[in-house]
């Protein structure tokens, strides 16, 4: 295959690429944004917000001080949030879970009021437990939205980049076919009886 079909070849197939590239990418951004908007959509209505930095523990505020205030809307602070819940958790029944809890509430002999006691501790535990699955899943929904964006965009700035080179291809290999007039110096040439002929080259 000569070398200005071949650079032919190579620059369709760099448009097809770059085509693939735009769309493709388009529709991670599409993706992204989208995502990104419905877990704010979902999380804006619940109205939860950080308490102010006032009213948060010297280990609270090295967690999540920078959230004082906010209102969790985004999968960052609602990231945060679950963190926060998750230390006053803790402090509900020694670091026990719901599970744990529960199951030492059901227990044979127990006495009453204990039972009663630790009965309230697990639904303590179950509510902030849930709560911190729902804002951890929106968390994780951001984040992968987060990263279909920023996918999509260096997609599109790809395709761009490689449709400029497919353009410089195309041109190139047209430029090979063009007539290229090359200028022939003049020649002398000497005659057997010692005058010059002059010749011109073509």
């Amino acid at each position: 295959m000569e070398r200005r079909a071949w650079d032919k070849v190579i620059s369709a197939s760099g448009v097809v690429i770059a085509v693939v590239l735009l769309v493709v990418g388009a529709l991670a951004i599409y993706g992204g944004n989208f995502g990104r908007q419905s877990v704010q959509d979902r999380l804006t209505p619940e109205r939860v917000s950080f308490p102010p930095l006032s009213g948060m523990t010297s280990a609270e505020q090295a967690s999540v001080g920078q959230y004082a205030g906010q209102l969790v809307d985004t999968g960052p602070e609602a990231e945060a949030f679950s963190r926060y819940i998750g230390g006053h958790l803790a402090e509900v029944n020694g670091g026990k879970t719901y599970s744990e809890t529960s199951s030492a509430a059901r227990a044979d002999g127990l006495d009453p009021k204990t039972a009663a006691d630790l009965s309230a501790k697990a639904d303590t535990l179950f509510k902030g437990e849930t709560l911190r699955s729902i804002l951890l899943n929106a968390y994780g929904w951001w984040t992968v939205a987060t990263i279909a964006l920023y996918a999509g965009i260096l997609m599109v700035l790809a395709g761009i980049a490689m449709g400029f080179l497919s353009f410089l291809g195309f041109r190139h290999a047209g430029r090979r076919g063009e007539p290229v007039t090359v200028k022939v110096p003049e020649m002398e040439t000497a005659r057997p009886n010692g005058s010059r002929l002059i010749s011109q080259g073509s």
